[in-house]
């Protein structure tokens, strides 16, 4: 079966990113399926008009805002083409994608990509904003799949609201959407509610597609790439950050490491810019600094995985602010995992408590819905 695969795929630092879309592919490919990436980015379904432009430009506060979040994109882009991490090279060596990328709905609607079924997730291709306008709702309407043909079959994979609650407005776009789904599964526990809100009954929680697949999978993705990969001759913390608001004081991961004679490594991603020395580390040459570390120290869901998956001793630095809400898909790995929470706290103790991931998953229903499509 030809199968179109919706989700996020065009970052240059978010491993997570990338890998949970090549997984979700090897999973559907090792069981006899034809998946392939459906190149959609929302950048201009969320474009503001000109006129709401010209409106924010003449208040001061908006201004200066939108001045800094155009100097720091620049500047992100810069430390990108200053040191490239190879994302284009791992997506064009292990993605099969389309040559066309779409831009918006409109063009989605227009001309759909020819499949026997779509698949959105995972990641947090649900995480909309609650105000339902022109701005987002081209967004709305291409994560939940409302393109194609009638008979083209839609479900969803771990798809993540990354949220806590839905407004009404967005539970009345999203209602008659959701209700055409073929199957319906979530990555964390509470979006089995949030969909239940949106009038699905039966969706199930299920594990990130990264987790579908075995470690040495991923060992072998960079034992093939050996002769590349920059090995750190001492032995070494690895922290790996994205640009989301949390209130732990990184520093002390430094202390820790001096305390303990290793060297940090720290590599960011999502755009954070920052004083410190980072490793801009390839695909293949992240998963071997996870694998290989003393200790791994993050916040990120995905590297979080990985760290379980390579059984390695690690802990988690949770968000605050507005990104609180996205904790509950750290929450919803720990569960998945049938592991205690090893959120980082100041004595940073968590880091050597010994733990056993439960490795087995439920995904029976979602393969015996391929089968039955």
């Amino acid at each position: 079966m030809k199968i179109g695969i919706m989700t996020f795929w065009w970052s240059n630092d978010n491993y997570g990113q990338l890998l949970q879309c090549y997984a979700l592919q090897k999973f559907l490919s090792d069981i006899g399926h034809e998946p392939f990436l459906i190149k959609y980015n929302y950048e201009r379904d969320v474009a503001s008009p000109l006129y709401i432009k010209a409106f924010k430009a003449l208040n001061p506060v908006r201004l200066f805002k939108y001045i800094n979040k155009k100097i720091h994109k620049n500047l992100v882009k810069r430390e990108e083409n200053s040191f490239s991490r190879d994302f284009e090279k791992f997506r064009t060596k292990y993605i099969k994608q389309e040559d066309f990328e779409y831009s918006t709905w409109k063009q989605l609607k227009s001309n759909p990509p020819e499949a026997d079924a779509y698949i959105v997730g995972s990641d947090q291709v649900w995480r909309f904003s609650p105000s339902v306008t022109n701005s987002n709702k081209g967004m709305i309407h291409s994560y939940m799949l409302d393109f194609g043909s009638c008979s083209t079959k839609r479900l969803s994979y771990a798809a993540s609201w990354g949220l806590d609650s839905l407004s009404k407005e967005l539970i009345d776009e999203i209602n008659p959407l959701l209700k055409k789904f073929d199957y319906v599964s979530v990555r964390e526990q509470n979006g089995i509610e949030l969909c239940k809100q949106c009038g699905v009954s039966n969706a199930e929680w299920v594990a990130d597609p990264t987790m579908l697949l075995t470690p040495e999978v991923y060992r072998d993705l960079y034992k093939t790439e050996l002769q590349s990969i920059r090995m750190p001759k001492e032995k070494y913390i690895l922290l790996y950050m994205l640009n989301n608001v949390f209130d732990f004081d990184i520093e002390k991961i430094f202390s820790f490491a001096e305390e303990k004679k290793l060297k940090v490594i720290y590599v960011t991603g999502n755009g954070v810019l920052d004083k410190k020395e980072k490793f801009f580390a390839t695909i293949p040459e992240w998963l071997y600094l996870i694998d290989n570390a003393e200790y791994v120290i993050t916040n990120s869901f995905h590297c979080g995985v990985f760290s379980t998956l390579f059984n390695k001793k690690y802990g988690i630095v949770a968000l605050s602010g507005m990104h609180k809400g996205m904790n509950k898909r750290i929450d919803s790995l720990f569960d998945r995992f049938n592991i205690s929470p090893r959120y980082i706290n100041e004595s940073l103790k968590i880091l050597d408590v010994e733990y056993k991931a439960d490795l087995k998953y439920n995904i029976e229903n979602f393969q015996k819905t391929l089968e039955e499509l």
